[in-house]
């Protein structure tokens, strides 16, 4: 089955709501889906925040967002990337969260983001080495910050690009990616 890793556009709302519905189902928030929907007709497209979506058969099966924040101790803006979430039914199976991970850090040293942070809970171990083997693959750096932080290096990926041209392209096809998620039971 055809995996897609795709930053979202407006034109593809329609098909990003159910899973943004199942998402805050999930971890127990009430949704009223016309606020939501409104919410996120004012983040997607933007250069700055961005969304990726997992997509198969035309339905969207995994997401992840990055937002930019201040981190002034290593750059003016980082890339926040938060919230990976894959439906249930494909958790643990295929990697999609892996996938989202890796197709984040690409898109991020695309737009040129330096650095790109996350945030997990101290005893998420499968977060933690998620985040330390898909920036090994990527030829990227990643350190814990504290406790709940980890910051990942996307310098040297950057740096390669400007070396390599097409670079960036050869990391975000669809074949690689997935190889980079094969390991089975990389998603949370």
């Amino acid at each position: 089955m055809s995996l897609d890793m795709v930053v979202v556009g407006k034109d593809q709302l329609d098909m990003l709501m159910p899973l943004i519905l199942e998402q805050q189902y999930d971890v127990g928030k009430e949704v009223d889906l016309a606020s939501t929907r409104t919410f996120f007709e004012g983040i997607v497209g933007q250069e700055t925040s961005f969304q990726i979506m997992a997509v198969e058969k035309g339905a969207a099966v995994g997401l992840v967002m990055i937002d930019p924040i201040p981190n002034l101790q290593f750059a003016d803006n980082v890339a926040y990337v938060h919230d990976v979430y894959v439906t249930e039914s494909l958790r643990g199976v295929r990697g999609i969260g892996a996938m989202l991970v890796a197709a984040a850090f690409v898109e991020s040293m695309r737009r040129g983001y330096e650095f790109a942070e996350g945030e997990t809970s101290p005893d998420n171990r499968a977060a933690r080495n998620l985040y330390s083997r898909m920036s090994k693959k990527l030829g990227i750096g990643c350190k814990e910050v504290d406790s709940v932080r980890l910051l990942v290096d996307l310098r040297p990926g950057i740096q390669r690009a400007r070396t390599e041209p097409g670079y960036l392209d050869q990391l975000a096809t669809p074949r690689l990616i997935s190889r980079l998620g094969e390991r089975p039971g990389a998603d949370d």
